[in-house]
């Protein structure tokens, strides 16, 4: 199992292939976010409402303001300690963007692209690598299934892997595929015998729920004592979402809480699961080197309160062994109640 066969920085040429899909994507998301918001950047009238904090209810009055962006007001949270927006789009809203919009068109298009599907793939089969290192292989739920890589890798190694996704052109490319997959939003109807599973997936889902420790304790009335849980979230204590702040692509619409990995297993916890792993992994440590050296050291030392020294010399090994990749990914069981 190597996670460094899937970071792009590691992988020469990658993001100059990927850039007329990359461009695509963000501009389609700029004009999505634009048709939300008045001059001022704000949420037009209607179109988002104001929540506490979606882990321990504390008061939002209550919370540190962390920085603003796309008429989101990004908060931690006095008690919990959890960063989310405050701010988050009405449901019908928030739906469109991902069942018919240009921004779900150009989100397709992007995973469908060989240079990325390739990675995508490889990514899959390390997360069922992983997987198989603790459970025995036998039925894989797999929410927000999208293209459908992980239901191929699952699949391929012995799996019988369902998705559920709610993009509707993704579900019919992953059923060309041959894969088993259907539209919809968990907690759903699901067909018969989709039942009992020894593990259920949530890569890039958990992040995107209004109410996640609600939804985490649905699952769990779902799942037997025992079975496990995988998830990835965006790392908001990763190197380059420290650099970058509101300017990253993870700082946007759809994206309403920001987990760090002491948020993350505290939320999973709440909801009846235990860790039992936990790493970040893709570095994006081409993009961090693009920026000044000084700026780099500023953020390592905030991050680890550490000198260092030359940020040139950084390796893709430094930055998980301090936990500041892209992406947290963790393995979850579920504890008996």
């Amino acid at each position: 199992m190597d996670k460094n066969s899937f970071d792009a920085a590691l992988k020469p040429g990658f993001r100059a292939a990927l850039a007329p899909s990359n461009t695509a994507l963000r501009q389609a998301e700029h004009e999505a976010f634009s048709s939300l918001l008045d001059e001022q950047g704000q949420f037009l009238p209607g179109a988002s409402f104001v929540r506490d904090c979606p882990r321990c209810q504390a008061p939002s009055a209550s919370a540190s303001l962390l920085l603003q962006a796309h008429g989101m007001h990004l908060l931690r949270c006095a008690r919990c300690r959890l960063v989310y927006s405050r701010d988050v789009i009405n449901s019908n809203f928030d739906r469109q963007r991902y069942q018919a919009s240009q921004a779900s068109d150009a989100n397709l298009a992007l995973k469908i692209d060989p240079h990325y599907a390739a990675l995508e793939q490889e990514k899959a089969r390390y997360v069922v690598q992983r997987l198989d290192s603790m459970v025995k292989r036998g039925k894989l739920l797999d929410i927000g299934s999208s293209t459908g890589a992980l239901l191929r890798a699952a699949k391929a190694a012995g799996w019988i892997a369902h998705g559920v996704e709610i993009n509707p052109a993704a579900v019919a490319y992953c059923q060309q595929q041959g894969l088993d997959a259907i539209c919809g939003e968990y907690p759903c109807l699901l067909p018969s015998g989709w039942t009992n599973y020894d593990a259920v997936l949530m890569l890039d889902v958990l992040e995107h729920l209004p109410d996640p420790l609600a939804f985490l304790a649905r699952l769990a009335q779902d799942m037997r004592p025992g079975a496990w849980l995988v998830v990835q979230v965006p790392n908001f204590r990763s190197l380059l979402i420290t650099m970058e702040g509101s300017r990253n692509n993870n700082i946007c619409h759809g994206h309403w809480s920001y987990f760090e990995a002491e948020t993350l297993t505290d939320m999973m916890q709440a909801a009846g699961f235990e860790m039992h792993f936990l790493e970040t992994y893709i570095s994006e440590l081409d993009r961090v080197k693009a920026y000044p050296d000084a700026k780099i050291a500023d953020a390592w030392q905030q991050l680890t309160h550490q000198r260092l020294a030359d940020p040139q010399a950084l390796t893709v090994d430094d930055v998980h062994q301090a936990m500041l990749g892209y992406k947290l990914f963790g393995l979850f069981q579920k504890v008996a109640a």
